[in-house]
C-alpha cells in the first residue's frame, strides 16, 4: 500500500513544490532538483511526476542510499547537486549517526540538506547538498571528538545489514504481519496499530486492515524497521510464504 496521495497539509504543500519543479523544468528545458527526500517524500514525488508524464530520477550519492534527491527530468548521477564528505577520527572514538546529525544541525543546517550518514570504525561519510559543502568541510569537531574532513568518499561504505524473517501468513494485512514479526497475538498487533506504533511507508497507520505489498517499508516501535522483501508460494490451505528483512 503505497499511499501515493498526500494525507495532510504538509504533504500537500510538498506535492505543490514538486509540481512547481516539474513545470519549471518543462518551461525552461533544464534540470530541476529537490533537496534530500525521505522514503515517503520519494513516493509522493514519483506519483506527481507520473501524473505529469515526466520521467523523473532519484540519487543519493551511492547505490544503497535511503535519502535521495529528486530530479525532473531524470538526470545522470553526476549532475545532482550533492557531495560526499569523509570524516576521519580515531578508532577508539565511538561516534554515531546521531552524533554527526546533531553536530550539523547545531550549525543551523536543515535536515533536508543532509543525506545518508554512513559511520564505520575511524571514519564516516556524509552526503550533503553542495550549497553547504564549504561549511561542512570546516568542521573540526563532532561533539567533543576532533575530526579531519576530506571531500569525496574516502572509506569503504558499510553495507546495510538485514536479518531474514520467513513467515507463513493467512493474509497480507498489516496486523497479520506485525503479529508474525513481533510474536504477539492479532489482538495485540491491532492494539499496536491503533496506538500509532506502526509506520508504513512513512505514514502512521491506524487501520489494521491495510494491506502490505512487496517493497513496502514499515516499522513497529520497540521492535525495529522492516521491508517486505518477497512474496513466495502459496500453501495448500491458501496461506502465503513471505520474506521480511529486518534492518540491523
Amino acid at each position: 500500500m503505497k499511499f501515493i496521495q498526500p494525507v495532510n497539509p504538509e504533504e500537500r504543500d510538498f506535492c505543490r513544490h514538486i509540481m512547481d519543479l516539474l513545470q519549471n523544468a518543462e518551461k525552461n528545458n533544464f534540470f530541476r532538483f529537490s533537496s534530500f527526500l525521505t522514503d515517503r517524500e520519494q513516493v509522493l514525488a514519483r506519483a506527481q511526476a507520473d501524473a505529469a508524464g515526466v520521467q523523473c530520477g532519484f540519487w543519493g550519492g551511492h547505490k544503497e542510499a535511503v535519502r535521495k534527491m529528486f530530479s525532473a527530468p531524470k538526470a545522470e548521477n553526476e549532475k545532482y547537486p550533492l557531495d560526499a564528505v569523509t570524516f576521519f577520527f580515531r578508532n577508539s572514538d565511538m561516534l554515531t549517526h546521531r552524533d554527526f546529525l546533531g553536530s550539523m544541525m547545531s550549525l543551523g543546517i536543515k535536515r533536508n540538506q543532509i543525506g545518508d550518514i554512513s559511520v564505520a570504525d575511524g571514519g564516516a561519510v556524509v552526503f550533503v547538498s553542495r550549497t553547504i559543502l564549504p561549511l561542512i568541510k570546516e568542521t573540526c569537531k563532532i561533539g567533543r571528538v576532533g575530526v579531519r574532513t576530506e571531500t569525496g568518499i574516502g572509506i569503504e561504505l558499510p553495507s546495510q545489514k538485514f536479518e531474514d524473517i520467513f513467515l507463513t501468513v493467512s493474509s497480507l494485512r498489516i496486523d497479520v504481519l506485525v503479529s508474525g514479526i513481533c510474536g504477539v497475538s492479532r489482538d495485540k498487533s491491532a492494539a499496536f496499530i491503533k496506538s500509532g506504533r506502526v509506520i508504513l511507508n512513512g505514514i502512521r497507520i491506524l487501520s489494521s486492515s491495510v494491506t502490505v505489498e512487496p517493497g513496502d517499508i514499515f516499522s513497529v516501535k520497540g521492535y525495529g524497521k522492516f521491508v517486505f522483501s518477497d512474496l513466495g508460494g502459496v500453501t495448500r490451505k491458501g496461506k502465503n510464504h513471505i520474506t521480511i528483512k529486518k534492518y540491523n
